[in-house]
């Protein structure tokens, strides 16, 4: 099964990958939750036609896809990886992780 597939990251890696890298945040909850609360410098993007937003010009660079309980961030990396980006996860646990890891409460 293909979700099985689906690379995970911890918030507290995500946070260490980024700042060793030029990580790309794609948060791909509804826009009236990312306006409310997100990642410093994610995108927003639909899960389903992120792959058609997303235009990096390194497949290899890190991506990392959230969304609030982490089911439609896997759609969203899923597509990504059929768009050949080669280094996709997904945040374990979504934002509420993210901010849980940054020592904050959930929105």
């Amino acid at each position: 099964m293909f979700w099985r597939r689906v690379r995970k990251i911890g918030a507290k890696e995500a946070k260490a990958l980024a700042e060793e890298s030029n990580v790309t945040f794609v948060d791909v909850r509804l826009p009236k939750h990312f306006r409310k609360s997100n990642i410093p410098g994610a995108l927003n993007a639909n899960r389903k036609t992120v792959h058609g937003v997303l235009n990096l010009e390194d497949k290899a660079a890190p991506i990392v896809c959230y969304c609030y309980s982490g089911f439609s961030s896997k759609t969203a990396c899923r597509n990504l990886e059929r768009a050949g980006y080669l280094n996709v996860y997904n945040l374990k646990g979504g934002y509420p992780a993210w901010k849980r890891a940054a020592g904050g409460s959930e929105p």
